[in-house]
C-alpha cells in the first residue's frame, strides 16, 4: 500500500502536457470539421470515435506493469511483422496494400502504424538485455557484426512496409529505429558500415524497387523549374514538327511528372494564402480545398494553414515542440534502460512524423505520404500515438510512485 504522500505524488500529473495533448486533439477535430465542410464528408465524427478509443487504451497502457510490456515486446513485434506480411496478400486500395479488415466491424487497421510502436518496444528490450554489448568470448567476426544486430530488427518492417508500397511510413520506421540506435551510441565502424549499406541500397532501390510515381515525386521536388523549362522547349520544337512521335511521347512524359507537382503546389498556395491571421474557419478557397490531395490525412495542415494563418501554425508548432520536449525529458524519469529507450522512441515517432509531414506539405521535402500525429484522420495512427503517450505516462507514474 502507498502512503498518502506517495499517492499524491503518484497522481501529481503534468497538467501542462495533458493540456497540450487535449489542445492538439481539439485543433484536430475542429480542423477536420472544417475540412469536411469543403468535401461534404464526416471524417471528424469518425475521428472522435478513434480519439475516445485511443484515450481509453492510453489509460490502460499507462497503468500496466512495464515488466509485462517488456516481456511481451518481441511477441508484439512478431505479430505486427506477421500482419505486415499478411497485408501484402490483400486486395489493393489506391494501388497499395496497407489495410487489413477487422472481422465483424466493417473497418480496417493499418499494421504499418502499429509496427512503429512494436519496433520501439523490441529495440528497447534488445538494448536493455545487452545483446549489442560485446562479450569476452566473441570471435572477431562476431565483434564486427554485433553492433549491426539492431538492424536485424529494423530492416524487416522497413522492407515489408516499402513493398506495400508506403515509402513515407517505411522512412519513419527507419528514422525511429536509427534515433534509438544513435541514443545508444554508435561506433565508427558501425557508421561507416551503415553509410556503405545506404550507398548500395539507395541506387538499387531507385533502379529496381521504387515505383514510377515515387520517382516522379522526387524529380519534381529536386527541380520542378528545370522540368517546366524542358517542357516549354519540347513544346516549341513540337510546334515545328507536330508529327514527331518521339517528341510527343517526351512531352507527355514530362507532363506526367509535372502533374505530380500540381497538388503539392496547391497545398503550398493554400498555406501561403492564409497570411498572418488566416482566412477563418470554413472561409478558405473552396475550389482549391476540394482539389487538395488527401485533405483529411497527409495534407491536413494545408487546410489548417489557410484558415488559421501564420499565428495558428506557430501555435501548433509550439504545441508539438512542447510534446516532444516533454517526451525526451521523460528519459530522466526512467528507472532503467528499457524505459529510457521507450521515451526516446516515442519522442522520435512524434518528431519524425511531424517533421516529414510539414516538410512535404511546405515543399521542403518530397511528397512521401505521412500523417500528422493526432491531427490527421486515421484510426490506426491515432491509436498508435495514444499508446505511445500511454507508455510515456507509465514511465512517469512508476518514477513518481516509487520516488
Amino acid at each position: 500500500m502507498l502512503h498518502a504522500t506517495e499517492r499524491r505524488r503518484f497522481f501529481d500529473l503534468n497538467w501542462i502536457v495533458f493540456a497540450v495533448i487535449l489542445a492538439i486533439i481539439a485543433i484536430g477535430l475542429l480542423n477536420l470539421r472544417n475540412a469536411d465542410f469543403y468535401s461534404e464528408d464526416s471524417f471528424h465524427e469518425r475521428q472522435l470515435k478513434w480519439y475516445l478509443v485511443g484515450m481509453v487504451i492510453a489509460v490502460i497502457v499507462a497503468v500496466l506493469d512495464l515488466h509485462i510490456i517488456s516481456r511481451l515486446s518481441y511477441l508484439a513485434y512478431g505479430v505486427t511483422t506477421f500482419m505486415l506480411v499478411a497485408v501484402l496478400f490483400t486486395d489493393p486500395i489506391n494501388n497499395s496494400r496497407r489495410w487489413l479488415p477487422i472481422p465483424g466491424l466493417g473497418d480496417t487497421v493499418q499494421p504499418s502504424e502499429f509496427a512503429k510502436l512494436t519496433l520501439i518496444l523490441a529495440l528497447a528490450r534488445f538494448f536493455h538485455d545487452g545483446h549489442r554489448e560485446e562479450k569476452p568470448d566473441d570471435s572477431a567476426l562476431m565483434r564486427f557484426f554485433r553492433p549491426l544486430l539492431p538492424f536485424v530488427l529494423i530492416l524487416p518492417p522497413v522492407g515489408l512496409i516499402f513493398l506495400e508500397p508506403d515509402l513515407g511510413t517505411a522512412l519513419i520506421v527507419l528514422f525511429v529505429g536509427l534515433s534509438m540506435v544513435f541514443f545508444e551510441g554508435l561506433r565508427w565502424r558501425t557508421v561507416f558500415t551503415a553509410i556503405g549499406l545506404v550507398a548500395i541500397i539507395v541506387p538499387l532501390g531507385w533502379r529496381f524497387f521504387m515505383h514510377d510515381y515515387q520517382k516522379d515525386r522526387v524529380r519534381v521536388w529536386l527541380d520542378s523549374h528545370a522540368l517546366e523549362e524542358r517542357l516549354d522547349a519540347a513544346k516549341k520544337v513540337l510546334k515545328q514538327s507536330p508529327d514527331d512521335t518521339g517528341l510527343q511521347i517526351k512531352v507527355k512524359e514530362i507532363k506526367d511528372v509535372l502533374d505530380k507537382a500540381y497538388q503539392p503546389k496547391q497545398a503550398e498556395i493554400a498555406i501561403g494564402s492564409g497570411g498572418f491571421y488566416g482566412t477563418g474557419g470554413q472561409l478558405g478557397h473552396a475550389d482549391r480545398q476540394r482539389t487538395l490531395p488527401y485533405l483529411h490525412t497527409d495534407f491536413v495542415i494545408a487546410c489548417y494553414g489557410e484558415e488559421r494563418g501564420f499565428i495558428g501554425c506557430t501555435i501548433l508548432l509550439v504545441l508539438y515542440y512542447l510534446l516532444c520536449y516533454w517526451a525526451i525529458r521523460v528519459t530522466k524519469s526512467a528507472r532503467d534502460r528499457f524505459q529510457a529507450l521507450i521515451s526516446v522512441g516515442v519522442c522520435g515517432l512524434i518528431f519524425w512524423q511531424f517533421f516529414v509531414n510539414v516538410g512535404m506539405v511546405t515543399g521542403l521535402l518530397p511528397v512521401v505520404g505521412v500523417t500528422l500525429p493526432l491531427l490527421s484522420y486515421g484510426g490506426s495512427s491515432v491509436l498508435t500515438i495514444c499508446m505511445g503517450l500511454g507508455l510515456l505516462f507509465n514511465v512517469v507514474f512508476r518514477q513518481r510512485a516509487t520516488g
